[in-house]
């Protein structure tokens, strides 16, 4: 299969373009070794007319190399390049990683477009690269990384995992035990009633009064007939202007493993 070999963000190159025949490959292997030792973590581009090879480095260890046809060694490379021009990129450890791990994938394309399936991505904590029409950006956990993203409408491809997004009841189990571990620490009950009356104009199953969205010492109880697509984006504009409103952020609240389960990327909570 023919590896791809992706767009690089736009980060400052140590050196771009360097001829070996100016810049020999002995001192290219010795300044890479030295750089390896401090922690390297970089994609290294050696092209020669048509034909190139790309090594990538995370955190001072060498994952490899590969070139249009499959794996390849330095020796090889070296070998097979004699007289290259050589560009030495650093990235951050998690984004070469990603880099790293998408050149063994084959695309799948991305059903919604963008930004349509922005939400997918993030929901299905995607790790990997995001192709579409020369726009490339590499994500991990759900998280953008960097990059560049596609245009509004662009048909994308994806170079990497996408998990399950979760599914409703599991996403209303996790709302009951973000909202309870939250109460524990700042209480709720009297904020959420506050910002439900503002709410309800714009989010309905939040009308106090209707009581099919209700907090009580912690506890989130929702009607059986509230459809989700409702009321999970209630329940995240709730549960912000509660915080906000206790002036309690989110980052300080001591929420265990909470966001580390897929609902919290999915629930559109982001980083914690």
């Amino acid at each position: 299969m023919p590896q791809p070999r992706l767009p690089l963000p736009p980060e400052p190159a140590v050196y771009s373009g360097l001829h070996t025949d100016h810049y020999p490959w002995t001192e290219v292997t010795t300044d890479l070794l030295t750089r390896q030792g401090q922690g390297l973590s970089a994609v290294f581009d050696a092209q020669q007319g048509p034909h190139w090879a790309r090594f990538v480095w995370v955190g001072g260890a060498l994952r490899g190399g590969f070139t249009a046809r499959g794996e390849v060694g330095w020796p090889q490379a070296m070998a097979g390049l004699p007289r290259a021009q050589v560009t030495l990129t650093p990235l951050p450890p998690a984004l070469a990683e990603t880099l790293w791990a998408a050149h063994t994938h084959s695309p799948q394309p991305l059903e919604e477009g963008w930004p349509g399936g922005r939400a997918r991505l993030e929901g299905g904590r995607f790790s990997g690269v995001l192709l579409a029409n020369g726009a490339c950006s590499y994500w991990q956990g759900g998280r953008l990384l960097g990059g560049a993203l596609p245009e509004p409408g662009t048909a994308c491809e994806l170079l990497g995992e996408l998990r399950q997004a979760p599914s409703d009841a599991a996403m209303l189990v996790f709302w009951k035990d973000l909202i309870a571990a939250t109460h524990s620490h700042a209480p709720l009950d009297e904020a959420w009633r506050s910002v439900c009356v503002r709410l309800a104009a714009e989010h309905a199953c939040l009308d106090p009064f209707a009581r099919e969205v209700t907090v009580q010492g912690g506890h989130l109880m929702v009607e059986p007939g509230v459809p989700a697509h409702e009321l999970h984006p209630a329940l995240l504009t709730a549960f912000r202007a509660s915080l906000a409103r206790l002036g309690q952020p989110l980052n300080d609240l001591p929420l265990g493993t909470l966001p580390d389960r897929p609902e919290w990327q999915a629930a559109g909570l982001g980083a914690a």
